[in-house]
Parts: structure tokens; sequence; C-alpha cells
């Protein structure tokens, strides 16, 4: 017997707080805070270095390694052919009509090694704003990557408290933690002092998205801080929602506030935030991964758990959009966990294909595709074979579920989310690799087109 989503048809009968057919979203990711897995060319030119020699495995260390001038003249490049005014023209003929655009804490007030790095960024967004308001699609700025890391991620800016063991040898992910909010002891597993300086400089970034962009017709919602950790002081991370919401309503109230849910996707956690009379513009963002979940057989398996998980947002009395989410179902992605590194086991066996080659004309570096691995290597990528090149070739998803398999799942997933919540956001618009994490590949290939005929929606399939 086939499975169908049992949770996404249960949840029909259900009714959703505002009745309709939920925003389709996309991530703008890998452009203004860089995702080693997302542009792996990009990161070419960090392997077979040492580490005194420099290596970006994020925007931080990229910054770093590279210098001011070299680092901006990269990614001036990058920015310019990464995401184009022919991605929001494909973006708006594929339904899309609100886009997550993360951006770091830098953007407006670059500091260490973002001076002169990130020269131009401010002017990026600027056009990115722009450009949306030309095809019609809303923008949500995200507020990506802070100060001290939020969550010890590469996507936060910074791989926190990444260790060199020698040369060619790092630990990140045995120590990675947010110190965002204070210096977190990993012995008591808490934060024994907060940082409100850096509390301060996050509330001022706010404060300055609103005085640059606050008025801008595209801008639809800020987010103040992308995924910080589970671990973080709620107590402490609530005050600072309350504070960045009372900023935006006093001076631009039409705008939505975005608050991502620190990886506890429950009404008991969160209803407390703002009183029941009080929370009009307040949006709870989740991001909800099949990828990092243990393998199912079925693919409808997945529906149904995800249906399940998903059915959580009736007891949120906010708005909820799901800010991140893609179609891949493991993380064989190449440096989905990092820069030569994994901190993850790949559920079934990855596929591997040619590493792709530069999308930059001018700054495009190669790499040895005849050696058979390239260093630096992360400790817990030692043991993943996803987690390195190999003789020129990239780690992708297992091939264990092919494309009808993904359209159910696809096709699926939109069922539940236009029942479920008011928006959904795939994690991302496009990377160099993988399709089941690309919007445009993805809707190209039927999988997320609700367009579709009838035929193409999940049917009960008993063998």
């Amino acid at each position: 017997m086939k499975y169908f989503a049992i949770a996404a048809l249960a949840a029909t009968a259900l009714a959703k707080k505002t009745g309709d057919k939920a925003m389709v979203g996309t991530n703008i990711g890998g452009w203004q805070v860089l995702e080693p897995w997302i542009t792996p060319s990009l990161f070419y030119r960090f392997l077979g270095k040492t580490h005194s020699e420099g290596v970006g495995m994020d925007q931080y260390t990229f910054c770093e390694a590279l210098g001011p001038e070299e680092g901006n003249a990269v990614l001036r490049e990058h920015w310019d052919k990464w995401i184009t005014e022919d991605t929001f023209v494909q973006m708006a003929a594929r339904d899309v009509e609100l886009i997550r655009i993360p951006i770091g804490d830098w953007t407006l007030k670059p500091y260490g090694p973002y001076v002169g790095c990130t020269d131009g960024a401010k002017d990026k967004v600027q056009w990115a704003l722009d450009t949306a308001q030309k095809y019609n699609i809303k923008v949500l700025l995200d507020v990506h990557a802070v100060k001290d890391s939020q969550n010890g991620y590469d996507n936060s800016g910074l791989s926190n408290r990444t260790v060199w063991t020698d040369e060619n040898n790092f630990n990140h992910w045995d120590t990675a933690v947010g110190d965002w909010i204070g210096t977190f002891d990993m012995n008591t597993w808490s934060y024994p002092e907060i940082n409100q300086d850096n509390l301060d400089w996050a509330l001022d970034t706010i404060q300055g998205l609103l005085d640059t962009w606050g008025t801008h017709d595209a801008l639809y919602a800020i987010e103040p801080v992308n995924e910080p950790w589970w671990a973080t002081d709620l107590d402490t991370l609530k005050d600072f929602y309350r504070n960045v919401r009372n900023l935006m309503r006093d001076q631009q109230p039409h705008l939505k506030f975005v608050f991502h849910d620190s990886f506890h996707f429950d009404g008991n956690t969160w209803n407390d935030l703002f009183a029941d009379d009080d929370i009009e513009n307040v949006v709870m963002d989740t991001h909800e991964y099949y990828a990092w979940w243990e393998k199912r057989g079925d693919i409808g398996l997945y529906c149904d758990d995800y249906g399940a998980v998903m059915n959580m947002a009736q007891y949120v009395k906010y708005d909820v959009w799901v800010g991140e989410w893609s179609l891949a179902t493991d993380v064989c992605a190449l440096w989905l966990g990092g820069f030569n590194d994994a901190n993850t086991d790949a559920s079934r066996t990855c596929q591997r294909v040619e590493c792709p080659y530069s999308y930059l004309d001018e700054h495009a570096v190669d790499f040895d595709r005849t050696a058979e691995t390239l260093g630096p290597y992360g400790a817990q990528g030692l043991t993943r074979d996803h987690a390195t090149i190999s003789n020129g070739t990239c780690a992708i998803d297992s091939d264990y579920y092919n494309d009808d398999d993904v359209m159910r799942l696809g096709q699926c997933t939109m069922d539940i989310f236009n029942y479920r919540v008011e928006a959904h956001f795939m994690w991302t618009v496009r990377n160099e690799l993988e399709p089941r994490w690309n919007y445009i590949d993805s809707y190209d290939k039927g999988w997320i087109n609700q367009n579709k005929t009838a035929d193409a929606k999940l049917e009960i399939v008993q063998e």
C-alpha cells in the first residue's frame, strides 16, 4: 500500500485562522549573508588553504581571510551576479508574492572585518527593494546575522567558537553555541550574564532599518533576528522582541513584526509575548525542514508527520509564517553542515555530481579537480562522505525518491500550508547544486506549482 498524507486531509476539517490560501514566498539566501553550501564555488578559493593562510567558512572569516579590498571586490561581483533583475522576473512569473531577504547587522554599520569588505551592501538592499516594488513583490527584511552569533551556525555570519587543532584541522560542532545575548557557559548550559551592549546594538540595527527603508513601498515586514538557538534565554529574548515591536509600532505601525520561535514551535511558549488584544501585525516565524528527520519509507509518511507538526499552528494566537523549508529529505547537500564539515549523518547514500563552475567572471576561482580531497577538514566531517569534495564531485540529495515522489511531497506540503499557516518561504530561491532546495527549479518541475491540474494532486493509491 502506498501512503497518503492523512494529516493533510485531516487539516481540511479544521478551520484556519484566516481562511485564505497562504502567501507564497521564497528566501534570497546566500546573497547578503554568505553560506558555503548555497554558493560552493564562491568558497573554492579556500580549498587547500591552511589556517595561517586564511580560510573563509562564513561571512566573517571570508572578509577576514580576503581583507577589505579583495573581499569587497569579490562580494560586489557576487551581489551583481547571484541575484539579478531576471531573478525577480522569474519569481514573479512563478507565483512569488513575498520574499525574505536575509541581511547582516553590518549592512548599515559595519564592524570588525566587515569594515570595507561589505561596502555597497546597503546599496544592493536598496536595489532589491526597488526591484521588488517594480515586480509587485513584498519584502521581509530578515536580520539573519548578529554580533557574536545567535546560534553558532555559519548562517549567523560566524561559525562561532571554531577551534583550530592544527593548520589543517578544525572543530566547530563540539563547541558551536550562540554568544549574542551573552557568553554561553557550556558547563551550566546557561548564560551567567546578559550582553546588553549586543542587545542594544541589535535594537539600533532595527532603528537603522526603519530610518532607511521604513517607508519603502515594498517593505512589508521586519524580522529582528533569525534562528536564535534553542538554548537562548527566553525571558531575555522576549524582552528584546517586545522592545523591537514597540519601536516598529511607534514609527511604522503598518509593518509586520515577525519573530522567530527559537526552535520552540508551540503556543504555550509564545502566547504570553503580547496580550490577546495586542497582536495586530504580529507574526511568528517557524522553520520546519524534512531534511533532518529520520528516514521514512513511502514519501507520504513525511507529509503525514509534517501535517501533524503544522497542526501546532492552531494553538498559536499569532499568524504563523514558515520562514524556511525545503523538499530535501536528507542532509546530503555539500557543506550543508559547514565548509568541509558536517554535523549529521546522511540517512541514505548521497549522489555525486560534477561540482559546479563559478558563476563569477573576474573573480572566479576553481580548484584541483583531480585531488581525492582537499582540506582543511572539520572534525565531524572526516567520517561523513558528503562533507567534502572528492575528485571534482560534490554530494547532492539521494536518488531514493524520484521526481514523482517529490511531486507528491511538494503538493501535499502546499496543501498543509494553505490550511495551517498564513505564508511560507522556500529556502532558497536558487543554489548551485540542489533542485530540492531551489524554489525556481522546484516550481518548474511542478513540485510546488499550485496551478497544476487536479490530476497532479495527491491521490489515495492502493496496490
